[in-house]
């Protein structure tokens, strides 16, 4: 009965939670750019029941059929919580009847006493060029009636670099990716080719989804199934007109052909495809690439971009000795990875290190680089930083700018291990200045002498350590021996580790339950019952059965309802691996009850 009432609350609280979750009202269109005369399919899809939808009139499109409704639920447990996935779909079936571009105004959706609205969809529409109406898979170009149409050529395959810009400065980010189109059926397309070495410029990859289908696009009123292969970012590193060299790629297409002797399998299951490789070549592709103007400012360092910049230091009363922190963080868009430094003038009675550069790179346009300075005061006073300034180049606005933090001042006491009562400035740490009859010592931690020409050979240490790794070496040589020979007893050491090999099978069962996967559970509780009486018995699996393992279970001195208890356990992990219904609870029953049995075992069999 508490089980019941468990799952009743846990079912209970997955509901409340589908109803207070953030309502989804979606609209696709599948495909979104199709000739004149082809069908499509306009999706409402929405997470939880709507008592009324209004769609908007198709008044530029033909409507073929729909709405066609469906739904689907699902209840996940994990991690102790469950969550219960409610989706309704209304499907639309729509003809294109005339060339443009439309736009299908958002649907209504009204749940309980609110009102929902989707996005709206934009359907292309070109005028189709063939002669005859034909209707594509979703993601792929409608294929042409008549001879060469399953044929490539430079018009129905190929493949492009494009940038988005064709003019830019030294520095200035250039967005490039290389994208094929094709009007026949591709089959394969390498993935690891090199493609341009794109010379003169430093490039930082973009990740991009892995191309697993062709998107359809209008290209000078043809459709091609295009898709992105590869998408980088260039920063030119010198002027004048830089060419990116053509570069060839391997792809596959599919072809029909028909066999020399014609058939009856012919006609009855059409003609065969075959895969035919061929070799794309791109095109040429020049950028002008514009010096930067001469008058740079004296703290730019070759930023390109526009950028943000903030500084912090982590204290400002401090003794002398103790390090203080500034760090420096530039954030934006441009070639962030390519600054190295900034001009920081600290006084010269500071001890300073160079700064820590780190890199967060929020994606392949923007990040940010911190510099994290440390300074060491070695005596008292009153320091004051001057603000730090960068420069950079803001090529929508052709200006050099400059950004400035604010000042720093830094008040240093004396620390009580601080003997030094002069202060000098302009000398490093491995300089050395004599005071009068003082020296300012290089080193100014305390060290430890060594008395010179002491030999360890011959010592007491020497022979203590001696001795020591002679018994060391025969504890290791006794410890060794008597494993050896106690798992040369193979009976001896499936027997001790019996117990152990079955948790773990048991471990594995728990995760297959966790899984819902239940014939795995119960196969696992099943190798691990019998695994562990195999070993425990010496008794070969292939060997043991009910009859065999209840005779050795007898002369072991195990009770009856002990031995009733094992069995109970193989025959329903037996008969729920082939029963169509799995109750959790009951598996979760069955697992606790294999633990404890196999607990009870070993107490008894020692």
């Amino acid at each position: 009965m508490r089980s019941v009432i468990i799952i009743i609350l846990s079912v209970l609280s997955g509901l409340s939670g589908v109803i207070a979750q953030e309502v989804k009202f979606t609209a696709t269109a599948t495909p979104r750019v199709l000739r004149t005369g082809e069908q499509f399919q306009l999706v409402y899809e929405i997470n939880t029941s709507a008592s009324e939808l209004e769609v908007p009139e198709f008044k530029d499109f033909q409507l073929l059929g729909g709405p066609s409704t469906g739904s689907s639920s699902s209840i996940q447990f994990q991690n102790g919580k469950t969550t219960r996935t409610v989706k309704y779909t209304y499907t639309y079936y729509l003809l294109a009847i005339k060339e443009g571009t439309f736009t299908i105004p958002s649907a209504s959706a009204k749940i309980k006493r609110d009102t929902y609205k989707s996005n709206s969809v934009q359907i292309e529409v070109v005028k189709d060029r063939s002669g005859t109406q034909t209707t594509a898979p979703s993601g792929q170009p409608a294929e042409k009636s008549g001879a060469g149409a399953d044929t490539p050529s430079g018009e129905n395959l190929f493949i492009r670099l494009h940038v988005n810009k064709t003019s830019a400065y030294v520095g200035e980010q250039i967005i490039a990716w290389i994208k094929i189109y094709s009007k026949v059926n591709l089959s394969q397309v390498d993935p690891n080719f090199k493609g341009p070495d794109f010379k003169g410029f430093y490039q930082q990859p973009v990740e991009i989804q892995a191309l697993r289908s062709l998107e359809r696009e209008n290209v000078n009123g043809e459709i091609y199934g295009t898709g992105i292969l590869r998408k980088v970012v260039l920063f030119p590193q010198r002027t004048g007109e830089v060419v990116i060299q053509p570069f060839d790629i391997d792809v596959a297409y599919q072809k029909q052909v028909r066999r020399r002797t014609k058939s009856f399998f012919d006609d009855f299951f059409g003609p065969s495809v075959q895969n035919v490789p061929v070799t794309l070549t791109s095109k040429k592709v020049r950028i002008n690439i514009k010096p930067l103007p001469p008058d740079k400012p004296a703290s730019f360092t070759g930023a390109v971009g526009t950028f943000k910049l903030n500084a912090s230091i982590n204290k400002t009363d401090v003794t002398t000795n103790d390090a203080v922190t500034i760090k420096v963080n530039v954030s934006g868009k441009g070639n962030i990875k390519l600054i190295d430094d900034l001009n920081v003038n600290f006084p010269p009675s500071l001890e300073t290190f160079k700064p820590v550069v780190r890199t967060v790179q929020e994606n392949a346009l923007s990040g940010s680089q911190s510099f994290e300075y440390t300074i060491i005061p070695r005596h008292a006073g009153e320091f004051k930083i001057s603000p730090i300034k960068f420069s950079y180049f803001d090529p929508s606005s052709k200006l050099y700018k400059t950004l400035s933090t604010r000042e720093f001042n830094i008040s240093v006491t004396k620390g009580k291990e601080d003997t030094t009562s002069v202060i000098i400035t302009g000398l490093s740490k491995e300089d050395v200045k004599l005071l009068g009859s003082d020296i300012l010592f290089i080193k100014n931690k305390p060290f430890e002498l060594v008395k010179m020409n002491r030999f360890i050979i011959g010592s007491v240490k020497f022979y203590a350590i001696y001795l020591l790794s002679i018994l060391l070496f025969v504890i290791f040589i006794i410890i060794r021996r008597k494993s050896i020979k106690r798992n040369a007893n193979v009976s001896l050491v499936k027997n001790r580790r019996a117990n152990k090999y079955a948790r773990k099978r048991l471990k594995k069962a728990l995760s297959m339950l966790k899984k819902n996967n239940h014939e795995s559970f119960y196969e696992e509780v099943l190798k691990a019952m019998w695994g562990y009486l195999s070993d425990k018995l010496n008794i070969p699996v292939a060997d043991l059965s009910k009859d065999t393992s209840r005779e050795a279970l007898i002369k072991n001195n195990i009770n009856q309802e002990l031995m009733n208890t094992f069995y109970y356990i193989i025959d329903n992990c037996e008969y729920a691996r082939f029963s169509p219904e799995h109750e959790s609870t009951e598996m979760h029953k069955l697992y606790n009850d294999a633990i404890k049995t196999i607990i009870k075992l070993q107490q008894k069999l020692k």
